[in-house]
C-alpha cells in the first residue's frame, strides 16, 4: 500500500457507556489508510461504517484508541486544533448533500471558505476552476433546487474540494443516482485520486465496492473490520 496518510488504532467509540442501553458503533478497529488510494467501507446498514467514518473525519472523538493523521495522534487534541485539522485535511460529501437552497451552485461551493480570508476575487476564481472541472460552469448562476440529482452531488464535490483537502470522505454518495450516474461519480473520484487525493467511501452499493476503480474494500459488521483486503 502507498505511504500511510491515517492509521486507527484500537479505536472505539462507544454511546452510553456502561449503561444498559450502551453501543459500540465502532469496535477495536485497527485501519491504515494510504496517500493516493479509493479505500471503500462496506457493510450493511448498522455496520458501523458511517461513524467510522466520520471518526477518520475527526468529525467525531474515540472513545479509545488512537486517530494518527499525518503522523500526528488527533484523538486529544483541543477542539480548536482538531478543527484546524478537518479543515486542511478533508473534504466532506454527505449523504443527504447539505446545499444551500435559495442560493447559486457558486455560491454553494464558495460556502466552507466564510470568512473570507483569501479573499472574495480568489475565492470565486477558485469556485470557478471547480465548477468547470466538474462540468458545472453552464450551471454556476443556477441555484441549486433546481438542478437534476448528479448536478447537485457534483457541486457537494465541488464544495468538498473548496479548500483543498487531502483527502475527500463520501458517506453513500450513491443513495440517490441510478447506475449510469454512480458510475460518472466513481470516474470522478478516479481523477481525484490521480491527483494525489485520498478518497474513503462509506457504502453498501455494490456499483462502488465492486468497482474496478477503487484499491481496498474494507468489510465491516457489527462495529468491526472483517477484513480489509477487498
Amino acid at each position: 500500500m502507498s505511504r500511510k496518510m491515517i492509521s486507527l488504532e484500537n479505536v472505539t467509540r462507544v454511546y452510553n457507556q456502561g449503561r444498559p442501553n450502551e453501543v459500540r458503533p465502532v469496535n477495536e478497529v485497527s485501519l491504515d489508510i494510504g496517500h493516493g488510494e479509493i479505500l471503500v467501507l462496506k457493510g450493511p446498514s448498522g455496520s458501523g461504517k458511517t461513524s467510522l467514518l466520520a471518526l477518520v473525519g475527526c468529525m467525531i472523538r474515540p472513545t479509545s484508541g488512537r486517530i494518527l493523521v499525518a503522523e500526528r495522534d488527533v484523538a486529544k487534541l483541543p477542539e480548536r486544533f482538531l478543527t484546524g485539522v478537518r479543515r486542511d485535511t478533508f473534504g466532506f460529501v454527505f449523504q443527504q448533500l447539505h446545499l444551500i437552497p435559495g442560493i447559486s451552485v457558486l455560491e454553494n461551493v464558495m460556502l466552507p471558505l466564510y470568512p473570507l480570508e483569501i479573499g472574495f476575487t480568489a475565492a470565486k476564481r477558485r469556485a470557478l476552476e471547480l465548477t468547470e472541472q466538474l462540468g458545472l460552469t453552464h450551471r454556476k448562476g443556477f441555484k441549486v433546487e433546481a438542478l437534476s440529482g448528479g448536478e447537485r452531488q457534483r457541486v457537494a464535490i465541488a464544495r468538498a474540494l473548496i479548500n483543498a483537502p487531502q483527502a475527500i470522505l463520501a458517506d453513500e454518495p450513491t443513495a440517490h443516482l441510478d447506475a449510469g450516474l454512480s458510475g460518472e461519480l466513481m470516474q470522478i473520484f478516479e481523477t481525484l485520486r490521480g491527483q494525489g487525493k485520498t478518497v474513503v467511501i462509506a457504502t453498501h452499493d455494490p456499483l462502488v465496492h465492486d468497482s474496478p476503480l477503487i484499491d481496498r474494500v474494507a468489510t465491516m459488521r457489527d462495529g468491526r473490520i472483517l477484513d480489509g483486503d477487498g
